[in-house]
């Protein structure tokens, strides 16, 4: 498969310093209006995550399926079932209320690149959400599938049909109620991906970090390649590549959490994947577990 629709492949690493993802995606005019923190602000006493990657406290999980089954479908997922909220809007907001956050004025911690910065929730889900929608503009097609979608709030940033699957069983009764065209769905099944539509971009965020391994992923992908068009990916994982200290200290993060190891390279060493875009550490929710972007299609 060659060159089509006018995409080019970009294979780099970015930094916070690259001025087209902070101009397209990041909404350049208003970083300046952020209070930028140090590593040394990030990393004080404050932060748990300072004793355990420095190994004072133990820390280690195991992302297996009961790992996810406690975490998001008995606990976030059934909580936020239980709200009766009237909207997604208000699910969303909730969401975050739940965490302790006020959904416009909490104050969180986020990073673009490798700077960190202040700022509000509502600031970081603009940003956020507009990241989203700005890295599948391009490889979008008539059907958009997420794989991993929770309650489906992606997929209301999106126009045309729009689908997904999701594993916890709270949340595709939540999309449900609210209109979304979701699915159960075990991404360690590979009759799941049935699930694939025909000329569908098929695109992930922030659920393969919960797969150590994606080798399964990829293999029960090829199996529905005749219906796939793109595969565009939104998040963490290890970099090898990384050589800056927080660059480093993600790597340890997720090696503690047990999350995502190879998607990236895994990717690379297939003979039948050509991958169209790979940016990394472009931003983090949290810094420590930044989101990179990479888009692939097969050959």
């Amino acid at each position: 498969m060659g060159e089509r629709d006018g995409l080019k492949r970009t294979d780099k690493t970015t930094s916070g310093r690259n001025e087209v993802i902070l101009r397209k995606t990041m909404n350049e005019a208003t970083l300046s209006e952020l209070e930028q923190l140090s590593i040394n602000d990030f990393f004080g006493s404050a932060n748990a995550w300072t004793r355990r990657i420095l190994g004072l406290d133990t820390f280690q999980k195991t992302r297996d399926i009961n790992q996810v089954e406690n975490e998001y479908n008995l606990d976030k997922y059934k909580t936020l079932l239980a709200q009766n909220c009237a909207n997604m809007e208000e699910y969303k907001r909730k969401e975050f209320e739940l965490a302790g956050l006020d959904p416009n004025t909490g104050k969180v911690v986020i990073s673009i690149g490798d700077i960190i910065y202040k700022t509000t929730v509502a600031d970081l889900r603009e940003r956020y959400y507009q990241l989203i929608k700005s890295t599948l503009a391009p490889y979008a097609s008539g059907k958009m599938c997420e794989l991993g979608c929770g309650y489906g709030f992606n997929l209301d940033l999106l126009s045309g049909e729009c689908y997904g699957g999701e594993y916890s069983e709270n949340a595709v009764v939540l999309a449900n109620k609210l209109g979304k065209d979701v699915v159960k769905f075990n991404y360690y099944n590979s009759d799941d991906y049935s699930l694939i539509r025909p000329d569908s971009t098929v695109f992930t965020v922030h659920s393969i970090e919960q797969i150590p391994d994606a080798a399964p992923i990829v293999n029960a992908l090829r199996t529905q390649k005749e219906k796939i068009n793109y595969v565009v990916h939104i998040e963490p994982s290890f970099v090898k590549e990384r050589t800056s200290l927080i660059g480093l200290l993600r790597n340890k993060y997720i090696e503690l959490n047990d999350y995502n190891r190879n998607l990236i390279d895994l990717l690379k060493s297939q003979p039948d994947i050509e991958i169209l875009e790979l940016k990394t550490d472009v931003f983090g929710l949290v810094p420590l577990n930044s989101s990179n972007i990479i888009a692939w299609r097969f050959k």
